[in-house]
């Protein structure tokens, strides 16, 4: 019930300065604490507020990213294959926008691998071949752009780590990529929510994991 209230609270306070707060602020109301939950339900109510904060600002590139994002990274929690393809498909709404924006910046790459890879841990079976290349397409291209971006090893880690041994996948062929962004993590800054600097964490959880084979 608390949580709820909170919820509730922060959408009105978020439209009550929409006009008289920078994308920056409204973002700094949720982002920094968001980034830090792994909680199902309130990864929802952050979501939840992105949503609000890309609708009050439908022109900026960074709300319709991380409203996109959030709904990526919640989708891997979802109980079944229909409400994750639905919150999948809302996220696809956010990207695109992002992506008519700005369609060359590297976390718009980023972002359509990180989409790519949502959509194949939903039924990798049937989506491997299409989602797959959508996902080493877009890493590519950002890879073109910037090769020291640490979010790109980390998603082609996390892909690996998913992908079965027979195919080249598991726990060992995973870490190369796992470490490497690691360190490039290492020399990010993270000055500002908006220039995307997510993962480091969730990197640091499955170098873990894969460390717990050896």
């Amino acid at each position: 019930m608390k949580k709820r209230i909170y919820t509730i609270l922060l959408s009105i306070t978020l439209i009550g300065n929409a006009y008289s707060q920078t994308i920056e602020e409204q973002l700094n109301q949720v982002y920094p604490v968001a980034d830090t939950t792994s909680n199902p339900q309130l990864q929802t109510q952050f979501s939840s507020q992105f949503d609000l904060i890309a609708m009050m600002n439908p022109e900026s590139y960074i709300a319709n990213y991380y409203a996109a994002f959030s709904k990526a990274m919640l989708s891997y929690s979802g109980k079944d294959q229909k409400s994750r393809d639905e919150m999948l498909d809302i996220a696809d709404q956010f990207y695109e926008k992002a992506k008519t924006i700005e369609p060359t910046n590297q976390e718009t790459y980023v972002l359509g691998a990180l989409l790519a890879n949502a959509r194949l841990s939903v039924d990798g079976g049937s989506r491997w071949k299409e989602q797959g290349e959508i996902f080493e397409k877009n890493l590519s291209a950002a890879r073109a752009i910037n090769p020291n971006n640490p979010r790109i090893a980390h998603l082609k880690g996390v892909a690996v780590y998913f992908t079965p041994k027979m195919f080249g996948g598991g726990k060992k062929n995973a870490i190369e990529y796992l470490l490497k962004a690691e360190e490039l993590f290492k020399t990010e800054t993270e000055s500002s929510v908006l220039k995307p600097h997510w993962g480091a964490r969730r990197n640091a959880y499955f170098v873990g994991l894969c460390k717990e084979e050896k």
